[in-house]
């Protein structure tokens, strides 16, 4: 074989391979795609249900291993209904975007919010001690009041908290966290509440710094 027709078929067989790199790139990029698309809620961004129970059992796992603390914040949006009937299906999409929104902006990088359905949502707190998880929650629950997610439509959550306690399931320290949240709802709304008590205001000190990090 001649010096140019090494060549040229060195060029084909650069070419073949450049290409097979560039299928296994898209590859790649697609079954990404198929692993967000998976794990996310598609209306709001936020992870979904299932990843929650998967995300819930590593904290577990976690803590299991090595002792780490971990808290669970349930929320959901007070007299949700009203605001569709109100102003319509689409204001509604546009408050659960916002919260979204606003619970990932402040939360930080090793925290993670989830949509477990309809108007319902929840925020994994990471080394979080239940008094910091409260501090968390009352933060939220100011800033949504605070916010002018729609016009004409006040819009509040209530939120109920539960740090992660030893030997729990995913289904128990679920299934805790939803009860705080309905005794919140049933405290009046627009509320926090732990394992065993309504807590109308939380102010005792400063919420935690969840920003520097996002």
């Amino acid at each position: 074989m001649g010096g140019a027709e090494y060549a040229v078929a060195l060029f084909i067989a650069l070419g073949i391979v450049a290409a097979g790199a560039i299928r296994m790139a898209m590859l790649h990029v697609r079954l990404r795609t198929l692993e967000e698309q998976a794990i996310t809620d598609p209306l709001t961004g936020a992870f979904n249900r299932r990843h929650l129970d998967a995300s819930l059992a590593s904290a577990i796992a976690r803590q299991n291993r090595t002792g780490e603390r971990a808290s669970l914040l349930l929320f959901d949006v007070d007299c949700f209904k009203a605001i569709n009937d109100a102003l319509g299906h689409a204001a509604g999409d546009r408050v659960l975007k916002a919260l979204v929104a606003l619970a990932s902006h402040r939360a930080r990088k090793i925290d993670a919010v989830f949509r477990t359905g309809g108007e319902e949502f929840a925020v994994l707190l990471s080394g979080a001690r239940f008094k910091d998880a409260l501090l968390v929650a009352e933060n939220l629950r100011a800033l949504v009041a605070d916010a002018p997610l729609v016009d004409g439509q006040a819009v509040s959550i209530s939120v109920g908290v539960c740090e992660l306690r030893e030997g729990q399931s995913v289904h128990e320290w679920f299934d805790e966290a939803d009860a705080a949240l309905y005794r919140a709802k049933r405290g009046g709304r627009n509320r926090v509440a732990g394992r065993h008590a309504v807590c109308a205001r939380v102010v005792t000190e400063p919420p935690l710094n969840l920003t520097a990090t996002r």
